[in-house]
């Protein structure tokens, strides 16, 4: 008997490979929001994902709810939409999965505790966890049969996310790492939302990707980048910025990586020599970040991982319940 998940959209990459790894073990029930809908030019529709209008009390065997540090701002849509799941289901036991982090501030980490409650809260990182003083390590994983590296071309891609995040992902620091790269070098930062993406599916975004050299991620303040994720199993030489979620605990700098001080001027003319004098150097690193990538996430892992804390948390619902 499978598992019936009710959920709803957030985000969908992600998601999207959830439902894929659990596709013999469980059948997703997504209610429908005026906050996003499925876009199938982001990820096809999986045969286990179903929709649905409303919640119905004892249809289902689990919840999953979705929330990041913006919840904890009074009034925010994200706020509103994980109070409106939370109150309104109450038969059967919730795992909210937190994908923020709390900034450093005790007054967003205490409201997020406030309104996770008793639920399961499930993070994407050891560190996320560490930060927020609560949460279950859950690390991503990607089906990495998707993703063969290809002969690599002399380009350095990066994925910029909408305008309203530009201190949440550090865009200050990628935007003078860009500007510095072309009128010092004389090269383009590839983004994979204005190059790319915008005229593109999955699967063009993925042989782009594959076929790129390096790839430049200057976020801090997400626990798992997924598309720092992807650049590994593709084979690019990943260049981040220092002081990232595990990072530094799974990875070692110029072995399967390269970490960088939050300087855009030394950033931009590392990339320039690995892409003029170095280039032997990044395929090296490309390749291995690749293989320690291959380890840590492992789409079985993944899988059981999520099915353990399914039958935990049915378990324990239970339990309290009776």
């Amino acid at each position: 008997m499978k598992y019936k998940i009710v959920d709803y959209c957030w985000e969908l990459p992600e998601q999207f490979e959830m439902i894929q790894a659990l596709k013999e073990s469980c059948e997703f029930y997504y209610c429908l929001t005026s906050y996003k809908d499925w876009d199938p030019h982001q990820q096809p529709k999986p045969d286990n994902l179903h929709f649905i209008t409303h919640y119905e009390e004892g249809r289902y065997d689990l919840a999953i709810l979705h929330i990041d540090q913006e919840a904890a701002i009074p009034h925010h849509f994200k706020r509103r939409i994980f109070t409106e799941f939370n109150d309104a289901i109450t038969d059967i036991p919730k795992i909210v999965i937190n994908h923020g982090l709390p900034n450093g501030k005790e007054t967003i980490r205490a409201a997020i505790q406030e309104l996770i409650g008793d639920n399961t809260m499930v993070v994407p990182s050891y560190q996320a966890a560490v930060y927020w003083g609560m949460g279950i390590p859950l690390i991503p994983g990607i089906d990495q049969a998707k993703w063969r590296p290809q002969k690599k071309e002399p380009r350095v891609l990066t994925v910029l996310p909408g305008q309203e995040f530009d201190s949440y992902y550090n865009k200050d620091c990628l935007k003078a790492i860009g500007e510095c790269l072309y009128y010092s070098y004389g090269y383009i930062l590839k983004c994979a939302n204005y190059n790319v993406l915008k005229n593109s599916t999955p699967a063009g975004y993925r042989n782009y990707l594959e076929r790129s050299l390096l790839f430049l991620d200057t976020s801090l303040q997400t626990p798992m980048n997924r598309a720092r994720t992807e650049a590994f199993l593709a084979g690019c030489c990943v260049i981040q910025l220092k002081g990232a979620c595990d990072m530094e605990s799974w990875f070692t700098h110029g072995e399967d990586i390269m970490i960088v001080p939050d300087d855009p001027k030394k950033i931009a003319a590392l990339m320039a020599d690995m892409l003029e004098n170095r280039y032997d150097e990044a395929i090296r690193i490309g390749e291995n970040g690749r293989k320690t990538a291959l380890r840590y996430f492992d789409v079985e892992q993944y899988k059981n991982s999520w099915l353990h804390l399914f039958e935990n948390a049915i378990q324990s619902f239970n339990c309290v319940n009776t």
